[in-house]
């Protein structure tokens, strides 16, 4: 986070501001004192600093590919922003299972060939 925030040009203030997330909030992601983001601020914070969710939480692909990501992950972003909390476990559950589904997919068409 801190990374894209300076290249960015932002202080953890303008995030605080942009996003409407307390400072501390923010400031405890950014130290390492918290590890944990409920998935509305995810969006938001993606969002301001341009990131993939991927990129701010794992590392992958560059910092950049927001660019390149696509509608469909940004709409799947979206719905997941806007579900009650008490039902992101079972909305991720069930992503677990098409994830699962696309793989035994690829699998067995990928062995057929």
């Amino acid at each position: 986070m801190r990374e894209a925030l300076d290249r960015r040009n932002l202080k953890s203030v303008d995030l605080a501001r942009a996003t409407g997330i307390g400072t501390g909030t923010i400031g405890d992601w950014i130290s390492g004192k918290s590890k944990t983001m409920v998935v509305e601020n995810a969006v938001k914070v993606c969002e301001v600093l341009d990131v993939t969710q991927d990129w701010l939480f794992f590392g992958k692909g560059s910092m950049d590919d927001v660019k390149n990501d696509t509608y469909k992950r940004k709409l799947a972003n979206q719905l997941l922003a806007d579900l009650p909390e008490f039902a992101i476990d079972e909305a991720i559950k069930r992503i677990t299972d098409v994830k699962e589904f696309v793989e035994t997919v690829k699998k067995n068409t990928s062995s057929s060939q």
